[in-house]
């Protein structure tokens, strides 16, 4: 197969924060951050607060008492971001909150109310569908927050006692008080694999993957979790065997994205297979079928086939191939 140039930086995995990460202190309180003027973005499971076309950011004041609070760091210009992962309490006071404070225009709602995340009032938006709108600066603290808050709430105790754990180091770490161990946030590495298969006369073809909990249109590259004990090559062979019963070589890596759904780092690579012959798992992967660029292209165009977005790293792989020469 040709070589494919590394994935650019695009959708979830751009950055445009300075994590500032001396300024997280030793505990978990962050009235100095507040008091220097830092922002508040607010996220409950996994949803943003969003308006105006961006997260909506106000000041510490909306915030609800006894959330979880995480610094996120600063942008360019020196402004601080404070992360307020909401539990359901939290989320329901912040509206109510939002509720009675908007002093509502009924000409501006008429002629410009928007929709979505360019609605004129604050609405809370899941963050795959908000990767592609936001700008470099807000899709990182995006990421942060909801990496984070899924963290916190899954780890509320102990691993080693069973006591309740409290946030510290500017909500980095959640300490045990009763003896003093740190636990830290946790990012399970995925590996997922462009497979190629280049014919006699120098055709390729890609593998793709319909799960089995998917729609049967639906298909995309075949991932997995890279196990411990193992490398990154090492976890490309042994998903892609045990998935789709294909030997693959020369695994190489083209970039990653960030997936905090709840907690992954997603590892792309392409991956040789010298032979079109599969076996899938049924358990996992319902069906699989190899596509040439033309067959691919038409069956997405004719509706016959639905391939991942970019926002994710599978579509990223997925049109870096199919648009290649």
């Amino acid at each position: 197969m040709k070589p494919l140039p590394p994935v650019k930086p695009i959708s979830l995995a751009r950055h445009g924060i300075d994590r500032d990460h001396l300024a997280r202190g030793q505990d978990g309180d962050l009235q100095e951050l507040w008091a220097s003027g830092a922002k508040p973005v607010f996220e409950h499971r996994g949803a943003l607060l969003v308006a105006a076309g961006g997260l909506f950011i106000s000041d510490s004041v909306m915030v609800p008492g006894q959330q979880t609070e995480i610094y996120l760091g600063r942008d360019d210009e020196g402004v601080r971001y404070i992360g307020v992962s909401l539990d359901d309490s939290g989320r329901s006071q912040l509206d109510s909150s939002l509720a009675t404070s908007r002093a509502r225009d009924a000409t501006d709602l008429l002629t410009a109310p928007g929709e979505g995340i360019d609605s004129a009032e604050p609405v809370w938006l899941p963050l795959r569908q908000l990767a592609e709108s936001l700008d470099d600066v807000q899709v990182s603290l995006a990421c942060e927050i909801v990496g984070l808050g899924n963290w916190h709430r899954a780890h509320q105790f102990s691993p080693r006692t069973g006591r309740p754990t409290r946030p510290a180091r500017g909500g980095w770490v959640r300490t045990d008080p009763d003896n003093g161990s740190e636990h830290f946030p946790r990012t399970d590495p995925a590996v997922i694999v462009l497979i190629i298969n280049t014919d006699e006369a120098g055709v390729e073809r890609v593998l793709l993957g319909n799960n089995a909990a998917w729609e049967a249109d639906r298909y995309s590259l075949l991932a997995g979790f890279v196990e411990p004990g193992e490398t990154l090559e090492h976890a490309v062979i042994r998903e892609v065997f045990e998935e789709a019963h294909v030997e693959v070589a020369n695994p190489q890596y083209l970039g990653s994205q960030p997936w905090p759904f709840p907690c992954s780092l997603m590892l792309g690579f392409s991956a040789e297979a010298p032979s079109l012959e599969f076996a899938a798992d049924k358990a996992e992967i319902a069906t699989l079928t190899w596509f040439t660029r033309e067959e691919l292209r038409a069956a997405i165009e004719r509706g016959a086939v639905r391939a991942p977005g970019l926002v994710s790293i599978a579509g990223q792989l997925l049109y870096s191939w199919l648009d290649s020469i």
